[in-house]
């Protein structure tokens, strides 16, 4: 009997490719942590496991600090993140690219959601997360060609692997920062809450339109700000979320 011939496979197919790629779960954990290293931010397990919270329910994770805690330590086995001696979570080389892989697919699918399918502004955080598991490279590929190559998310937020994504976050702007009188435009705005979402939408606070402060009242909490022709007033809470830069003068 002769020897089976062995051959050696020079490329994989697209469906061990598919194989390689990290889970669902471990994908939204560097999600979180990505954005959160956009921002400078290095978290401890519990500040994590508060941003888990912001996902949909429909990502089915657990948010607990004992849940959280185990995963971040699948997650260092894997080589993803390091825990510092000041028990905090810093995403390794390995993890940044995760990272900035889950991040380019979520919010190109947040694209997909607005531009090509239609749908609200408000929706697009929550329907880009039940797409951006499953999307291929090839698929990715042609999306970004259909949508034009875009830099930035509907929100502002830059898309890894594009000019945009070479901006700092940390640096930015917020609205509760600018002068009152001073014209703006408006660079990102918060995509997590539905209902936050809806009312900026009807403010008219979406990124690349002009925003002015036209009373601030600190010892209120509150600031009147103009969006879009109408005077709207919004918390010193939600101002400290969005993100403006000087209006280019023309």
């Amino acid at each position: 009997m002769s020897p089976r011939k062995v051959t050696r496979r020079t490329e994989a197919p697209e469906e061990d490719l598919l194989q390689e790629r990290l889970s669902p779960v471990t994908e939204n954990y560097l999600l979180c942590l990505y954005k959160l290293w956009e921002e400078s931010e290095v978290p401890t397990i519990t500040q994590l496991a508060d941003t888990l919270k912001q996902l949909p329910p429909t990502e089915g994770l657990g948010t607990s600090v004992p849940s959280v805690a185990g995963m971040v330590r699948r997650m260092q086995r894997q080589g993803l993140v390091e825990v510092g001696a000041d028990k905090r979570i810093r995403l390794s080389g390995k993890g940044v690219e995760g990272g900035e892989d889950i991040i380019r697919r979520h919010r190109l699918a947040e694209w997909l959601v607005v531009r090509l399918m239609g749908m609200d502004l408000h929706r697009a955080h929550i329907e880009a997360h039940r797409l951006e598991h499953g999307m291929s490279p090839e698929f990715l590929e042609k999306l970004t060609e259909r949508l034009g190559y875009p830099d930035k998310s509907p929100f502002g937020r830059p898309i890894p692997g594009t000019a945009g994504s070479a901006k700092p976050l940390a640096d930015a702007l917020t609205l509760d920062q600018a002068t009152p009188g001073v014209p703006y435009e408006v660079d990102r705005i918060p995509e997590e809450e539905v209902e936050l979402l809806r009312f900026l939408v009807e403010a008219d606070i979406v990124p690349d339109h002009a925003i002015k402060v036209v009373v601030a009242t600190p010892y209120l909490g509150v600031l009147v700000v103009s969006a879009g022709g109408e005077d709207v007033s919004i918390g010193y809470n939600v101002a400290r979320q969005i993100a403006v830069r000087p209006l280019a003068q023309t």
